[in-house]
């Protein structure tokens, strides 16, 4: 009774070893897909990037805004060069 507890055990025990490493394969597979996207995020995120058209686009469109609602041409200014700044550094040293 005892060595077929034992031997249940031992038995169970490989098994789980054997499953272990069979499934630690899966843990260094390579991103296929990581690759494929990475010229569509540059063309998204990178230094000529949709993303930074779009963020000056509505830059220069808050700031206009701001401008009319204020009557006054210099709040233009103000909140294009207070948004725009910090976006062109963020492109300088990141992207």
């Amino acid at each position: 009774m005892k060595v077929s507890k034992k031997i249940a055990s031992y038995v169970k025990k490989a098994g789980l070893c054997l499953m272990g490493t069979a499934l630690s394969v899966n843990a260094f597979a390579e991103d296929k897909l990581a690759g494929a996207l990475s010229g569509d995020v540059q063309d998204m995120l990178g230094s000529n990037g949709t993303l930074w058209k779009l963020f000056i686009l509505v830059d220069i469109i808050l700031a206009a805004a701001a401008a009319i609602k204020a009557k006054n041409p210099l709040v233009f200014l103000a909140v294009f060069f207070v948004v725009f700044i910090p976006g062109l550094l963020i492109k300088a040293f990141v992207f």
